[in-house]
């Protein structure tokens, strides 16, 4: 699931607030989160 939105985020279709979502329902760590930030 990472990957999937890691990628999806760089290409922009996803914004910091759906990473936070993301993390609320536990598909992602907040680690996870701030690592996928720092790519884009």
């Amino acid at each position: 699931m990472y990957e999937m939105i890691k990628s999806f985020y760089e290409q922009g279709y996803y914004t910091e607030q759906d990473l936070d979502l993301f993390v609320s329902v536990q598909w992602i760590t907040e680690e996870q989160k701030e690592e996928i930030m720092k790519t884009k």
